[in-house]
């Protein structure tokens, strides 16, 4: 067997996408590859995407033929749909499945969650860690993973940890509490949850794996890969909240040491979160194996954190 899948510049195209991970995606896409990735847009179509140098074509996910048109001519397959637990999307790819097999795509990357280990009390969680979803969203998750795997000869599942940057949510709300909340709160917060491990990982890491993955040429072999800043031992909320209070230039008051992580796990209870994340970790190892790409999280976060200044300052919100 040949260790080179591909003999040419792999060509892919990206169900889903509209969002800042697919506009990210598109960015590397365009300074890394020869062609233009072709994205394949269900629902709302976003302007970066016009001008964004990509194919675009409009499909509908109850049209298999529409479909499997647009996928033919293609190597590899980038999935950024998302799921919302109601079960729809679990249902939309079971529908193609015979699509993805007859389509002559030999590889599909699958951007799925680290979410799918929420019921999961190991400290330290790697690529063969069984996982254990609790809600809806995260079984859906899982589901979905699986149809992947059966529908591709390679699959690739990245299980993302919680992506930051530009056009994303995901610390939004501390931003938000930083620019208008009064010192007595955002000193409580931190005592409570400083230590407390974030699981973070920039949308410029997330967006650039994807990228390395879907121009490789070799064989990878199907396989999950937990695709987080995790191993940086800054990802905490402590950290987090010094970066954002120096954006939002707020004097953080001077604490003591954190209260303890039973008194958190008891609080993350009463509010009906799961607390057994408090200090896991999630392995680096098979991302650095592979050679996957690292943004330093510090920088990545630093520049996020202006960001959100200034346009939480431009526009009030």
């Amino acid at each position: 067997m040949k260790d080179e899948q591909f003999e040419h510049e792999p060509r892919a195209v990206v169900l889903g996408g509209t969002g800042f991970v697919g506009e990210a995606f598109a960015k590397y896409w365009a300074n890394s590859a020869a062609r233009p990735s072709r994205y394949l847009v269900h629902r709302s179509r976003p302007e970066w995407l016009d001008s964004s140098g990509m194919e675009i074509n409009n499909i509908s996910l109850n049209d298999p033929a529409q479909v499997l048109s647009a996928l033919r001519g293609h190597d590899v397959l980038i999935n950024l749909l998302r799921p919302d637990g109601s079960g729809w999307y679990r249902g939309a790819m079971e529908s193609l499945k015979s699509v993805f097999r007859e389509s002559g795509i030999s590889r599909c990357i699958h951007a799925s969650s680290i979410d799918v280990y929420a019921g999961v009390k190991d400290h330290l969680v790697d690529e063969n860690t069984q996982p254990q979803p609790l809600s809806a969203y995260e079984t859906e998750h899982l589901a979905v993973e699986a149809v992947m795997r059966d529908s591709f000869p390679e699959t690739l599942v990245l299980r993302l940890g919680a992506v930051f940057g530009r056009g994303g949510r995901n610390l939004v709300g501390l931003a938000e509490e930083m620019r208008r909340a009064p010192q007595w709160k955002i000193a409580l917060r931190r005592s409570l949850y400083g230590a407390r491990r974030m699981h973070l990982v920039s949308v410029e890491t997330a967006a650039r794996a994807l990228v390395q993955l879907s121009l490789d040429r070799k064989r990878l072999g199907s396989q999950s890969v937990l695709v987080t800043d995790d191993h940086d031992p800054d990802n905490n909320f402590a950290f987090v909240q010094d970066r954002l209070a120096a954006a939002f230039r707020r004097d953080l008051p001077r604490i003591g040491p954190t209260a303890p992580k039973s008194l958190l796990r008891v609080l993350l209870r009463l509010r009906g979160l799961p607390d057994r994340n408090i200090d896991r970790r999630f392995s680096h190892k098979r991302a650095f194996e592979m050679g996957l790409p690292s943004e330093p999280f510090a920088d990545r976060l630093e520049k996020y954190a202006q960001h959100l200044s200034e346009q939480m300052g431009r526009y009030g919100g």
